[in-house]
């Protein structure tokens, strides 16, 4: 049994490698540098000679990373956020939206970070946090901000040990410990301090205590208090979720970009080679022949001019030419093949497959298929709803909680053919009408909130007399008139979205 607060877990240790190396990645070609060796082995590693070093500087210096891992990121973390996250909370927590976490921080924006960090690392983690309060806390309190719950977003990297127990009939997280880092003025500057913080759940009861390092050790700094929420009675769960990639349990899942952030690197060290000839090898090299050594002697001595103004003396049967070194071109097809490879991994994280559902959609709708970033963006709005279930609590008020993220992410548009096709396979009867509107639904060409049944009662209560001169072309028609027809049949409801 070991006691010491900054003991991590194995699984912790064999994912961290991973996690440094996709985060650097995305981070940027002045992190990658900054790592030197770690990413680009030095030339000759065995010579520690000065001249080596400075050979390796250079060779460094000439490198270039091309961050296609940070811009793929961007472009799906873009992608989700397109569309704003919709939510609904109680009056009593409507400031999550600008500030979520105490630091002015919107719930938007934090969500933007949590996604980010679930397809970096493919884990993260939300705990629902409430100031040290002795029994209820008033209404006013918390109106005025000075009691309130607020939900913190915790790196993979910094959540370093926990443990699940099956408490009666359910598992539950019964320790949690995390490193973070805490601001306290010194004078005119800021000292930045680093400190555990375990949370324990014993005898159903919920507590936090604080280590903090002296001169030798991490000693206990804050002794155990009991978390309470805002009616005074204490906690029978700690409040924190795991988010992750594939679920949202305790277990570490593999980093979603792991793999294009590896290619990434290889393609930076081939590029390390590629400037590297260039360098060398990419300079005209002039040679002289036919000289002796009374001519060598006295044009080293005179010094040697090259150009169209300078003449070359030569002795008789003396020559001069220019050499070119033939393309290297097997570092410049490696890192074109690595280019092509980050494009495959990066659409792999986008299309839709077979992968595993949060236990909400797999109650929902069974058709829709996950991609990797949809089901990490579904995860992170499930444990957002948990997070935001837990501030409700906290805050002792009752009401709905509803978060979610955009999962639709595919392109949905329908050209005039792709229209005309389902309009006549629903007309003979090969497809039913829910599906050709849900299609539509998809592509926002009928409004997204509009359910069956209202689609129906609006095409039923269209009268015959239709305005037809006055119907505009919509979804990429190329006649008037198609429309005209879809609308006498009744295949598209006479309000459509335009």
């Amino acid at each position: 049994m070991t006691h010491d607060v900054t003991f991590t877990r194995s699984e912790y240790d064999n994912a961290i490698y991973a996690w440094t190396l996709v985060d650097d990645v995305c981070a940027g070609q002045e992190r990658v540098k900054s790592k030197e060796e770690a990413y680009l082995p030095k030339p000759n590693a065995a010579d520690k000679g000065p001249e080596n070093a400075m050979r390796f500087k250079q060779y460094l210096a000439r490198a270039v990373f091309l961050n296609a891992t940070g811009r793929t990121l961007a472009g799906m973390v873009g992608a989700v956020f397109d569309k704003e996250p919709t939510m609904q909370v109680p009056s009593a927590l409507d400031y999550v939206e600008d500030d979520v976490d105490g630091s002015g921080v919107s719930i938007e924006q934090q969500a933007r970070s949590c996604l980010s960090k679930i397809l970096k690392c493919g884990r993260s983690g939300l705990l629902t946090d409430y100031p040290k309060v002795q029994g209820a806390t008033s209404k006013a309190d918390q109106v005025s901000g000075k009691v309130r719950a607020n939900i913190l977003l915790i790196d993979a990297a910094n959540i370093v040990n926990w443990r699940i127990e099956k408490i009666g009939a359910v598992y539950k997280l019964v320790l949690l410990v995390f490193k973070e880092s805490v601001s306290e003025a010194s004078g005119f500057g800021v000292d930045v301090i680093d400190q555990y913080r375990v949370l324990r759940l014993e005898g159903g009861v919920y507590t936090q205590e604080i280590y903090r390092k002296n001169k030798k050790e991490w000693v206990l700094f804050e002794e155990p208090i009991i978390i309470l929420n805002g009616s005074g009675g204490s906690w029978s769960e700690i409040p924190f979720t795991f988010v992750g990639a594939n679920n949202n349990d305790a277990t570490i899942d593999p980093s979603p970009l792991y793999d294009m952030a590896e290619v990434n690197i290889a393609h930076y060290r081939n590029s390390a080679d590629y400037e590297d000839s260039v360098y060398f090898c990419g300079q005209v090299q002039p040679w002289m022949s036919g000289l002796s050594e009374e001519w060598r002697d006295w044009m080293q001595e005179t010094g040697i001019f090259i150009g169209s103004r300078a003449p070359i003396l030569l002795p008789a049967g003396g020559s001069f030419g220019m050499e070119q070194a033939q393309p290297n071109t097997m570092a410049k097809e490696a890192m074109d093949q690595k280019q092509d490879q980050m494009v495959g991994l990066g659409a792999r994280v986008v299309q839709p497959g077979s992968v595993a559902k949060t236990a909400t959609e797999a109650a929902g709708d069974q058709s829709v298929q996950h991609s990797v970033l949809s089901l990490a963006a579904a995860n992170v709005a499930s444990a957002y709803q948990k997070a935001l279930g837990w501030a409700v609590e906290f805050m002792n008020i009752t009401g709905e909680v509803e978060f979610s993220l955009n999962q639709d992410l595919s392109n949905q548009e329908m050209s005039a053919q792709d229209i005309t096709a389902w309009i006549a396979a629903v007309q003979s009867g090969h497809l039913p009408k829910t599906d050709f509107w849900q299609r539509l639904r998809a592509a926002e060409y009928i409004d997204p909130s509009k359910t069956d049944e209202e689609i129906r009662e609006e095409l039923d209560s269209d009268d015959s007399g239709l305005e037809l001169d006055d119907v505009p072309v919509v979804m990429g028609a190329t006649d008037d008139r198609d429309v005209d027809h879809d609308l006498i049949q009744g295949n598209l409801p006479q309000n459509r979205m335009t």
